[in-house]
C-alpha cells in the first residue's frame, strides 16, 4: 500500500485579508523601500511604475485594508473564546446535575 500523504489546508493569504495583487506588490515593495519608519515614495513608485503620489495612495489603502482584516480576526478569536469558556461552564453545571441525580437514584435504591 503506499503511504498516506495528507493534504496541506493552505490559504492564499492575499484572498484572505482582500488584497488585490496591485495591493500586495505595493505593500510588499514599500516594506522594501522602507528607510527606517518611512517609505521612500519615489523609489517604490519606480520599482511599481506608477507615480509616488499613486504609490502613496494603493499603499494606504491596502494598509487599511489589512488593519481591518486584523481587527475582525482579533474579534473573531475573542467570540470564539468566549462561546468556549461559556460551553465549559455549561459543561461543568450538566456534570454537577448529574452528579447530584446519582447521588439521589443511590439514595433512593439504598431505602429500598
Amino acid at each position: 500500500m503506499p503511504p498516506s500523504k495528507k493534504q496541506e489546508k493552505t490559504t492564499d493569504p492575499v484572498k484572505s485579508v482582500g488584497l488585490t495583487p496591485s495591493q500586495t506588490e505595493h505593500l510588499v515593495m514599500a516594506y522594501l523601500c522602507m528607510e527606517k519608519t518611512k517609505v521612500d515614495w519615489k523609489k517604490l513608485g519606480e520599482l511599481c511604475n506608477v507615480t509616488p503620489a499613486s504609490a502613496r495612495t494603493v499603499f494606504g489603502r491596502a494598509k487599511r485594508c489589512l488593519e481591518k482584516w486584523e481587527e475582525q480576526r482579533a474579534a473573531a478569536a475573542a467570540i470564539k473564546e468566549a462561546e468556549e469558556a461559556e460551553d465549559d461552564e455549561e459543561n461543568e453545571d450538566d456534570d454537577e446535575d448529574s452528579d447530584g441525580a446519582v447521588e439521589a437514584a443511590s439514595a433512593q435504591g439504598g431505602e429500598n
